[in-house]
């Protein structure tokens, strides 16, 4: 039964970050835009007013019905006239009001269909939204349907648009000795075809050990931007070249990353790490840096605030 008693999910747009004016850049003295210092921060959370990041809210509840519902959200992409949802299952759109308008795709195991979202981007250029499950990237239209698909010949994780030409990948972030753990990013031209990789220079040996599955990787001023796990520094791609763009400073507090992981050491390992954190997200608007840190192997998380202007960081008390 159709219900417009909508779902107590809320969707907060934040005004500020959707606006496209580049913001001065703060230089440290390694010619870096932006150095972070959250070791020193950490100790001292704030409670920040959302009115102060932002010139307008605005919430939008999602339509709840036996077409849409939605376990969780576990992303979400914006775009002029609707909003890509995904509850890591199935990806749908809704209207800018919430209301439920089209399933992406469909769920099975059929050539055109797909068995979960694994990670997925909308380009507004081509009008496609692009959706990474089992190895295997397929492209929709704005209208749901399906238009093509090519199976990745390496181990992708995430995956966004990082020119008008050219896809960016992220693999998963294995441990020990492997082929697979040699590359930790690739680039591909739009049918898959493999244009260049980027060395994992963070080497992991201890088997079994952590597998990440996501790192940082995002957008911002068209240039996509990327930090692996066990690293200080995000990078960018400025036009080809590929140039630092912040580098943090967690200090005695950064989480050791090589990790020995069985049945027999992970309670002491959790209880050594668990006062040490690594960087989980990062997105970005033109006034702020929004960075996620992750305790140890628990789930607990920090969120941060980098205000870009002033040069100044904020650890959210309780979280926001």
């Amino acid at each position: 039964m159709k219900s417009k008693k909508l779902s107590l999910i809320a969707i907060i747009l934040l005004a500020a970050a959707c606006n496209t004016g580049k913001s001065d850049r703060s230089t440290g003295s390694a010619g870096v835009p932006y150095l972070i210092d959250l070791e020193s921060s950490i100790g001292n959370a704030q409670s920040v007013l959302l009115s102060t990041l932002v010139d307008e809210i605005e919430y939008i509840p999602l339509e709840t019905d036996t077409a849409c519902m939605l376990r969780r959200i576990s992303n979400l992409a914006l775009c002029d006239s609707f909003i890509v949802v995904s509850d890591g299952s199935k990806l749908i759109l809704f209207d800018r009001q919430g209301n439920y308008l089209k399933p992406v795709g469909s769920v099975g195991r059929g050539p055109e269909e797909y068995t979960y979202v694994r990670s997925f981007f909308v380009d507004k250029n081509s009008r496609e939204i692009y959706l990474l499950s089992m190895g295997k990237v397929m492209v929709f239209g704005f209208d749901g349907r399906y238009k093509r698909s090519f199976k990745a010949d390496f181990r992708p994780s995430q995956v966004i648009s990082r020119d008008h030409n050219t896809l960016m990948f992220h693999l998963f972030n294995l441990s020990g000795p492997s082929p697979d753990t040699a590359w930790s990013w690739y680039i591909t031209d739009r049918q898959g075809a493999i244009i260049n990789r980027i060395l994992n220079h963070h080497k992991r040996v201890s088997q079994p050990g952590l597998i990440v599955p996501e790192s940082p990787l995002y957008l911002y001023n068209n240039a996509a931007h990327f930090l692996e796990f066990g690293n200080d520094t995000l990078y960018y791609f400025n036009e080809q070249v590929r140039e630092p763009y912040v580098i943090f400073n967690a200090g005695k507090l950064k989480m050791e990353t090589d990790l020995h992981l069985t049945p027999e050491t992970i309670r002491e390992v959790s209880d050594r790490i668990q006062g040490n954190f690594w960087i989980k997200d990062i997105s970005e608007s033109d006034d702020f840096l929004f960075v996620n840190l992750a305790w140890g192997l628990s789930d607990s998380v920090s969120y941060c605030i980098y205000d870009k202007k002033n040069a100044r960081l904020t650890v959210l008390k309780d979280n926001g």
